[in-house]
């Protein structure tokens, strides 16, 4: 491995997606409701994703890219950094949870 790639600095956070679509959003002065038109998508899917309930897909990120001319890539790439830090927590809860296992059942010996 690299050195580069060992000193890659990995925030404590993550944004969900539909935070920064609101913002693009703002900035552009248009309503959910009229980009779920302009998208050809349900309202309640552009209020899911804007909740974090429901992720950007592809066919999603390309009418994001036709309708807000952000690419496609760019939406996915922020979907995909905040599934990979959700999993990173969820595995770090895990290995927490298995470690105080293992220091439970050592003070029973």
């Amino acid at each position: 491995m690299c050195a580069t790639a060992l000193n890659q600095f990995e925030p404590d956070y993550a944004v969900v997606p539909g935070e920064i679509l609101v913002e693009y959003l703002q900035a552009r002065g248009m309503s959910r409701a009229e980009l779920s038109r302009r998208c050809g998508c349900s309202p309640k899917l552009v209020s899911e994703i804007v909740s974090g309930k429901a992720s950007i897909k592809p066919m999603m990120a390309t009418r994001l890219e036709t309708v807000l001319r952000v690419k496609a890539s760019i939406w996915l790439g922020i979907q995909a950094r905040y599934d990979i830090f959700v999993a990173r927590q969820a595995e770090e809860a895990r290995w927490e949870k298995s470690v105080g296992w293992i220091k439970t059942s050592r003070l029973g010996n």
